[in-house]
């Protein structure tokens, strides 16, 4: 009698054990399935990062030249008026002379 009580003892844990062993082997393929996701989705963020990081310069060289463009303007309205200036101070000079 002991001894089938010994060998049912022994069937139960080996199913124990096969049961541990499938949910092991199940947790694993979840953790791979969850890596390959985490992978995935880190990709796309450095993706999408560098998009936004592009946008980002062709927008600040846009920025520049409109700058710089901008400061050739303004560079030409002050000739201009200093040369208007000029011709003010000479017409008033030549008006009292």
């Amino acid at each position: 009698m002991q001894c089938l009580e010994f060998q049912r003892d022994i069937d139960k844990g080996e199913n124990e054990v096969v049961n541990l062993l499938s949910e092991k082997e199940f947790l694993e393929n979840e953790i791979h399935l969850l890596d390959e996701k985490n992978n995935a989705l880190k990709n796309l963020m450095l993706a999408f990062m560098d998009e936004i990081v592009q946008d980002l310069l062709d927008c600040n060289s846009a920025l520049d030249v409109e700058t710089q463009s901008r400061n050739h303007e303004n560079e030409k309205l002050l000739k201009d008026i200093d040369v208007m200036k000029s011709m003010l101070h000479s017409s008033i000079n030549h008006y009292n002379c």
